[in-house]
């Protein structure tokens, strides 16, 4: 767990290329089939989003079949074992 302070916890990559292609849908179906806007999937493309949405996360993984984790990558602080997962052992 990230027990310190800091603001930079690692960043969320939304990459659903890979996912798209398996299923051979483009971004305009995806948006079609998801019942999304082009501007939000854009929005998310362009890492302008600060907060996923519940919805559209449920939404994509319905149509392209997948998990969250097929689309969405964490990726942590360069340099900072803290947030990536290591933690002190007990008592330390």
């Amino acid at each position: 767990m990230c027990a310190h302070k800091r603001a930079d916890c690692g960043h969320i990559i939304f990459d659903p290329d890979e996912v798209m292609r398996r299923q051979s849908t483009n971004d305009a179906e995806l948006c079609e089939y998801a019942r999304i806007r082009p501007e939000q999937l854009r929005h998310y493309r362009q890492d302008k989003i600060k907060k996923l949405s519940h919805d559209f996360v449920a939404r994509l993984c319905y149509v392209l079949e997948c998990q969250f984790t097929d689309i969405f990558h964490y990726l942590p602080p360069a340099g900072d074992s803290a947030c990536a997962g290591e933690q002190d052992a007990p008592g330390e």
